[in-house]
C-alpha cells in the first residue's frame, strides 16, 4: 500500500511553492501481488495524508484486515499555491482507518481526532493497540486500543517530552516484536546536545484497560539526527538511520552541505539485564530517511532521498540535486555488524521509503514525483534482488504511476 501527498511537490521543502493540481488528492494506494507488469491492479481511496514526516504513517493490521493513516498536516485552502514556509502547511489532527480486507476495494470506515499533528504509527505485535506521535506538549505519545472490528477505541496520553532535554523532541516510537516495550527517537536543533539524536526504550505494561509505560534505561545516544527505527525479527536489534542534518547549527547549512548518512545497529537485549548499545555503524548514501528489512533480515536497502529537495533555481549540478539513490547494507543476525555493499543511483524526487516483498526477492521504492514542470503523479519503481556473495540490486526497469506525492509503502502479506 502507498500514501501519496497531493499538497505540494517535493521542492517546496526549499522555496513553499507548492504546485497543487485541481482534483489530485491525497490517497492511499494498494497495488495488487504478484505484480502484473502488462496489467497491474491498482486501486485508491481517498486519504488525508502528509510527507512532513518520517515515513512511518501508515500502519497495516497483523491480520491484514485494516491499515492506519496519519494526517500529519491537512491541506490548504484551495486557493492556496504559495507558502511562506513550508512550516506554514496548515496543522493535521485526524487518523484514519481503511478496511482493507478487499485490497481492490479499500474503504474508510472511521476518521479520529487525535491532536496536533499525528506524524508516526506502530501497531503492537498482537494487534491490540497503536502508538500514535503527536506534536502536542505533555501528550506527545498515545497508545489507542484496537477493537475488534478495527475501530480505534480508549486513548491514553503520554507526556515524553518531560524526560528529555529542553528542546529535544519525541518523533517515532517502534512496537518491539514481544509486545512489552516501546522504542523512540528523539531529534533537536543543538548539534551539541547528544540527547538530540537519542533512542529511548519504554517498558510497557497493561492491566485491564489501563496503559502504563516506563523509561527502561537513560535514553541511549546515537547519532546526529535519526529517523524512524525498525527491530529485527527477534527483537535483538534496533535498526535507525542517521541523516547528519544537524552538522551545522544553520538550517540552510544542514540541507545543502549535509554529508553521508549512516545506518545504526543498536543491540537490545533486556533479558540479559544490559542496557542497550551501538554494535555497528554503515556509511550509506545522503540523507537515508527510509529504509527496508528484508524478510531473512540480512539486508537493508535504505533510500537516500540526497537533495533532490532542493529548488530548481539551484544550479543544476549542485552535489546530490540531480538524482536519488539506494544503499545496500548486509546485516549479522548475530553480531548486528553493518556492511555497506554498494550504492545505485536513479531518476526521481524526494523517494522516502521501501519495501522488500515476502520473498525478499524483490524491491519497491516510491518516488514523490519525477523531475518535470507540473508533476501530475508519483512513481513506485521495482527492483530485483540478485543473490551471490554479495548480493545485489538489479533495476527492472519497470516503473508504476500512482498518485502524485508517492511517500510511503508498506507491505500486506
Amino acid at each position: 500500500m502507498v500514501a501519496s501527498d497531493a499538497d505540494m511537490v517535493a521542492t517546496a521543502y526549499a522555496d513553499g511553492r507548492l504546485d497543487r493540481i485541481p482534483n489530485v488528492e491525497d490517497a492511499l494506494t494498494s497495488i495488487a501481488l504478484p505484480l502484473d507488469f502488462e496489467r497491474p491492479i491498482v486501486s485508491s481511496v481517498r486519504v488525508s495524508n502528509s510527507v512532513m514526516s518520517w515515513p512511518q504513517i501508515v500502519a497495516v493490521s497483523p491480520d491484514q484486515q485494516h491499515a492506519y493513516v496519519a494526517e500529519v498536516r491537512s491541506h490548504p485552502p484551495d486557493n492556496v499555491q504559495q507558502l511562506s514556509s513550508i512550516e506554514a502547511m496548515p496543522e493535521g489532527e485526524i487518523i484514519t482507518v481503511v478496511d482493507i480486507a478487499n485490497l481492490q476495494q479499500p474503504r474508510v470506515i472511521q476518521t479520529v481526532s487525535m491532536g496536533r499533528n499525528p506524524k508516526h504509527l506502530s501497531i503492537s505485535p498482537n494487534g491490540q493497540l497503536l502508538a500514535i506521535n503527536l506534536e502536542e506538549a505533555g501528550r506527545e505519545l498515545v497508545i489507542a486500543e484496537i477493537q475488534p472490528d478495527g475501530t480505534l477505541g480508549e486513548m491514553t496520553g503520554f507526556s515524553i517530552a518531560a524526560n528529555l532535554p529542553s528542546g529535544v523532541v519525541p518523533e517515532a516510537a517502534i512496537w518491539h516484536p514481544s509486545g512489552n516495550f516501546l522504542a523512540l527517537t528523539t531529534t533537536g536543533d543543538d548539534p551539541g546536545n547528544a540527547l538530540a539524536s537519542a533512542v529511548a526504550f519504554y517498558t510497557v505494561t497493561q492491566s485491564g484497560q489501563a496503559i502504563q509505560i516506563q523509561l527502561y534505561d537513560r535514553p541511549l545516544a546515537v547519532g546526529n539526527h535519526l529517523s524512524h527505527a525498525r527491530f529485527t525479527a527477534d527483537g535483538r536489534f534496533l535498526l535507525v538511520p542517521d541523516l547528519k542534518w544537524r552538522m551545522h547549527g544553520l538550517r540552510a547549512l544542514n540541507y545543502l552541505l549535509n554529508r553521508r548518512g549512516e545506518m545504526t545497529a543498536i543491540r537490545f537485549e533486556p533479558e540479559q539485564n544490559r542496557p542497550p548499545e551501538v554494535t555497528s555503524r554503515a556509511v550509506v548514501g545522503l540523507g537515508p530517511e527510509g529504509f527496508a528489512l528484508s524478510p531473512d533480515n540480512r539486508l537493508i536497502a535504505t533510500v537516500n532521498l540526497r537533495r533532490t529537495y532542493l529548488s530548481p533555481n539551484l544550479p543544476p549540478a549542485w552535489r546530490g540535486k540531480p538524482y536519488s539513490s539506494l544503499s545496500l547494507v548486509q546485516l549479522d543476525p548475530q553480531s548486528g555488524q553493518l556492511t555497506t555493499l554498494e550504492e545505485y543511483g536513479f531518476e526521481g524526487l524526494l523517494p522516502e521509503q521501501a519495501t522488500f516483498d515476502a520473498t525478499g526477492d524483490a524491491l519497491a521504492v516510491v518516488i514523490y514525483h519525477n523531475r518535470e514542470p507540473n508533476p501530475r503523479t508519483g512513481v513506485v519503481e521495482f527492483w530485483n534482488v540478485v543473490s551471490g556473495d554479495p548480493p545485489r540490486l538489479e533495476r527492472t526497469g519497470f516503473r508504476l504511476d500512482v498518485v502524485r506525492g508517492a511517500h510511503d509503502i508498506v507491505l500486506v502479506p
